[in-house]
Formats: C-alpha cells, sequence, structure tokens
C-alpha cells in the first residue's frame, strides 16, 4: 500500500509539458486573455485579450479533435483584455471586469441557449462545423449580468 502511495506520488512528480499541434481557425497570439475548460464538452474556451487590440472574439479548443474554433455569437462583450473568467457547475463561463481604455466592472455569461431562445431571435448562434456533424449541436448565447442601484 506504501509503496503504491510512493509510486503514484513519483510518477504524478514526472508531468512534462507537450506543445499539441492542431487543425482549425487558430486565434492570433495574445495576452490579457482568459480560458476556462469545461470537461463536461471536452472544450476549452478562449475569450478576449490584446492582439495589439483589445479584442472581444471567443475561441473553442476541442481537445479530443485537437482543433480550435472561432465562434461567432451575436451580442457579445465589449472589447477587453485583463478580465477574469471562471466555469461555473453548470458549466456556463461566466467574465467580470478587464480594460478597454477604461477599467471595466460588467459581468457577462456565456450559457447554452434553449432552443426556442433562437428562434425568439435571442443572441444565439452555433459552429457550422459543428452543426454540420451533429445535429444536436450545442447552441450558445451571451447574457450580460444585471446591474443594482
Amino acid at each position: 500500500s506504501g509503496q503504491l502511495a510512493m509510486f503514484l506520488l513519483a510518477s504524478s512528480l514526472l508531468a512534462t509539458w507537450t506543445e499539441l499541434s492542431a487543425n482549425g481557425s487558430w486565434p492570433t497570439p495574445r495576452h490579457g486573455h482568459s480560458a476556462v475548460f469545461c470537461p463536461r464538452r471536452g472544450w476549452m474556451l478562449l475569450f478576449g485579450g490584446n492582439a495589439f487590440d483589445p479584442t472581444n472574439q471567443l475561441f473553442r479548443f476541442d481537445v479530443a479533435r485537437s482543433e480550435w474554433a472561432q465562434l461567432k455569437l451575436a451580442g457579445p462583450p465589449s472589447k477587453r483584455e485583463g478580465h477574469t473568467a471562471t466555469l461555473t457547475a453548470d458549466g456556463r463561463m461566466v467574465v467580470f471586469g478587464g480594460y478597454s481604455g477604461k477599467f471595466l466592472s460588467d459581468v457577462w455569461e456565456l450559457a447554452e441557449a434553449p432552443a426556442a431562445a433562437a428562434e425568439d431571435g435571442v443572441a444565439a448562434a452555433d459552429d457550422g462545423a459543428a452543426a454540420a456533424a451533429n445535429a444536436s449541436a450545442v447552441r450558445l448565447a451571451w447574457r450580460r449580468g444585471e446591474t443594482s442601484g
């Protein structure tokens, strides 16, 4: 039992970095962006940052397929860098603040949009490649948080 624990500890200390090769629409080099990993979908979502100017681009990296895709959704947050983002337990990406010529203090969420939302004209879109590959493609939508006061 103690030997197994020692082996597991030793093998976990032997982790190494490996650069991945990937296909698809890569994000341009940038800094000040945020990225979250959604284990339920096997995606990393990358938002915003500065690629010589602040941006509000959203990219998805599909780990299993080793493929990048730019997701162009209606109604995104304003361009920003230096913001924070987290993934909630139910799979929503929540973005706060940042900088875009002035400091920002808004809150946005990116969540799966119900099918009815797309029919009602809510800011929603799906990834065309994913839609072609899977009739039940995940639909995502940006929503701005409510302000108080």
